[in-house]
Formats: structure tokens, sequence, C-alpha cells
């Protein structure tokens, strides 16, 4: 915003924190640094604005503390520079982390602005607070632990003296089995009793699916009584560049068609939703989907990482369907399945259709699934409510191996028609391939 950009939704101009909310957001995640001499952002004074636009509108505020002048991930976690004379020193560096942690919170009391949700630190897979990243490995858990405790215990006291409930957060980013395996070193070392563990989820780095998202999610309920968020989580919908800044991410989900677009994005965040929802998990975040290109200047160059992955095409306008829909609860699981017998089908079989559409409005083909070892192929997705388009089947990559949709089921062009009902959750269209006849099932 302070460099010109204006989103809009259908033609008009909107703040994107309304925005946000009208679809369905109920939470925005901030990130504090305690003192970034190189930048006027995430500050406490620019973090204090943040909170105030998101509890304008009735929002939660989950508040990341990095414990640190810049970004931290699993690559770097420098101690503040104010900090460093006592990084030797573990229990008076634990002080001052519960210090800091406290005033931050007093403050924020005072400005009438806390937050519901703190993270205790930011990607934590390592060591944090180093000097630099030769000191990431090997992970001291006993140190961590103690750092992370003083965090925790701080929130905690902070709750008793002021009546409040503040949950607290531990945010890695790893595939499933190393989550179990970082969460059982820190019961061993004694961690403090702490609300959350939040996960970075993305497929770009992670590498399990959302079926192991969920189980991952009951086993943390079952097994430690800590519930799952998704403290990151994001999708591309486009391999296309807006800048010169290069793109962190290019991978698609697995499983899914390599055939990037807004409605593959959505449908991979509404699948992590009801991952976590339906096991016990506590909630997604996207990030970061304002992050479009723009003339600012980060620590990587001109531009933006992530315009790819933001839920703005590249003219800053809200893409529908997309990403953002994700925050609805009434979109519709569809699926659509095309019986095969007697088709070849040693090229595969795929769908194509207005919901395949990629950012040049051009129909994609979507690869389907077969269904055990029978004839019929699927492909899941999820719809808005009234929402309706053409759609055919094929049975290779190649515009002329579409089936021929018969006159009597014709339902837009020369193609079949999905309509999606207005009050359901689920649709399902059982075709069989060029035929107006349903699957006998």
């Amino acid at each position: 915003e302070d460099v010109g950009v204006v989103f809009t939704e259908d033609g008009t101009s909107k703040d994107a924190y309304t925005m946000m909310h009208d679809h369905g957001a109920n939470l925005i995640r901030l990130r504090l640094w305690h003192n970034p001499t190189w930048t006027d952002y995430s500050t406490l004074e620019d973090v204090k604005v943040s909170i105030a636009r998101a509890k304008s509108l009735n929002m939660y505020v989950l508040l990341d503390f990095h414990y640190s002048d810049t970004w931290t991930d699993p690559q770097q976690n420098q101690i503040p520079v104010a900090w460093l004379p006592v990084i030797d020193n573990t229990p008076v560096l634990a002080d001052s982390v519960s210090n800091y942690t406290t005033r931050i919170l007093n403050h924020l009391r005072d400005c009438n602005l806390l937050p519901e949700l703190v993270q205790i630190g930011n990607e934590i897979n390592k060591n944090i607070m180093v000097r630099d990243t030769t000191e990431l490995e090997p992970v001291n858990f006993a140190r961590n632990a103690e750092l992370l405790n003083a965090g925790i215990n701080a929130v905690k006291a902070f709750n008793q003296d002021n009546n409040k409930s503040i949950k607290t957060i531990l945010h890695i980013a790893m595939d499933a089995h190393d989550v179990k395996s970082w969460v059982s070193n820190m019961e061993a070392n004694h961690i403090a009793d702490y609300d959350m563990v939040g996960l970075s989820y993305y497929p770009q780095w992670q590498d399990y699916d959302t079926i192991e998202l969920g189980q991952l999610c009951a086993f943390m309920t079952n097994t430690y009584g800590k519930q799952i968020i998704i403290a990151e989580t994001g999708h591309i919908w486009t391999r296309k560049w807006n800048d010169l800044s290069h793109n962190l991410m290019s991978k698609m989900a697995i499983g899914f068609p390599e055939a990037p677009c807004a409605q593959l994005q959505k449908d991979y965040l509404e699948m992590v939703k009801r991952a976590v929802r339906d096991n016990g998990g506590a909630g997604v975040i996207a990030w970061e989907p304002e992050w479009v290109s723009a003339s600012n200047i980060t620590l990587w160059g001109v531009g933006s990482n992530w315009e790819n992955v933001a839920f703005f095409d590249f003219n800053n306008a809200l893409m529908k369907p997309g990403g953002i829909e994700f925050y609805h609860d009434d979109n519709v699981e569809v699926t659509f399945r095309v019986d095969m017998t007697g088709i070849d089908v040693t090229s595969g079989v795929y769908i194509t259709g207005e919901f395949t559409t990629n950012d040049e409005g051009n129909w994609q083909f979507f690869s389907m699934k077969r269904e055990g070892t029978s004839n019929t192929y699927y492909f899941r997705t999820y719809l808005n409510p009234g929402q309706t388009g053409a759609y055919y089947y094929l049975n290779a990559e190649d515009w002329n191996a579409r089936e021929a949709v018969p006159q009597d089921c014709q339902g837009k062009w020369n193609d079949r028609l999905y309509s999606i009902g207005n009050n359901v959750t689920q649709a399902t269209y059982s075709n069989v391939w060029s035929s107006c006849a349903v699957i006998n099932e």
C-alpha cells in the first residue's frame, strides 16, 4: 500500500483486510522483530497499526515473536543484536526473552491491542537465537527448551496476572515424521505447557499429502493434547513472474495435475482446511495472500517472491474462483466420474472445462484417477453454490482426444454442463464416455 498498490474486487478498489474478512477470514497473523534497524516494518509501532486494523473488523490476531532483528526460519535464526552479549549465558538470555515478551504484552494491553495467540519463535526447527548459520546444528534441545520456556511462561504469567487466555504456539516447518520427533524431543527436555503446534505446510518443501496432515493432527491431539494450527500454507496459481524477483514456489501439491490455476489453488487450501478441521486441528492461515509485485525493496530485491501464490492476478485484481474462497464454509465438494469401459486409456483419462481455466483464459487438462481396479475415473474439486460451466472428458492430453458428447446431453456449447445447487455440500456427476447414460453402480 505504501508504494501505491491498490487491490480490487470485481473492478472496485477495496481494503485488503476488509476483503479477507468479507470472504470469511477471522484471523490475521503478524510478525514482530526485536529491533529491525534495516526496515520500518514489523517493528512494534508498525505491528500496532496492523493489529488495530484487524481488531476494527473484530478479527483475531496471532502475534509471531521472531526473537530476532530479521527473518527467522530453518536456514537462519540470529539472536537480536541487543542480546548478543549474553548469548553464551542461557539463564540470562532466557531472562531477556521473558522480560521482552512481558514488556510487549503489557504495552499492547495498555493500548487495548492484545493478540489472542502468540508464536514463541518462527520455524524453530534448529537452534534458536544463534550468532550465525554455523551454530544452527547440532540441535541443542535443552537450550532451546529453556529459551522457549521463558517465552511460554511469560505468556502464562501475563494471563494469570491479567485474567487473559492468550494461546501459545511453537512453530516448525518439517515433514510429518520429523514433526513427531521434534515434539518428542521437546517433551523429553521438559518443554513448558504450550497450547498448539504451528506448522508451515507448503507443496514446495513439505513432502506429505493432506491425508497424512489429517493423521498428524489427530496424532498430536491424541498423544500430546496439542492442537495443530497451520501457521503458513499456500499454493501457486501460475508459474509466471510479474517482476524480476525470484519466485520461491513452483511445485504443485502431491497428486495434483501439472496445470496451475486459481481453481487448484483454492482446491489445495480447501483440502488443507478440511484435513485440519476434521481431525481436531485449530485452524489454517494462508501466507501471504497480499504479497503482490510492487516497487518495494526487500532483502531479496525489488518486488515479490510470492506473486504467483497471492490471491490476486498480476493487475492486483482478486481472483474468483481462487484461493480466497477457501475462507468460505459453503464450498461444495464436486466429484466428476466417467466410465471408460471399452475405451483406450493407455494415454490417461482427463477432464477439461471452465473450472480448469488458467491465467491466460485457456482450459487445461486435469488428469483423473482410477477408482480401484474399475473402469471408472474421477476428479474432485471444490466449486461454489450456484456455479455452472461446461466440461467434457478426454483419453489423452490432446484436444483431438475428446469424447463426442451426444446432442441430448449437451448442456453448454457441444459440452456437458455442471450446475451446482445452492443448498448442497456435495455433488457428483457420473457419466459414461460419449454417452448420456450414467454409471451403473
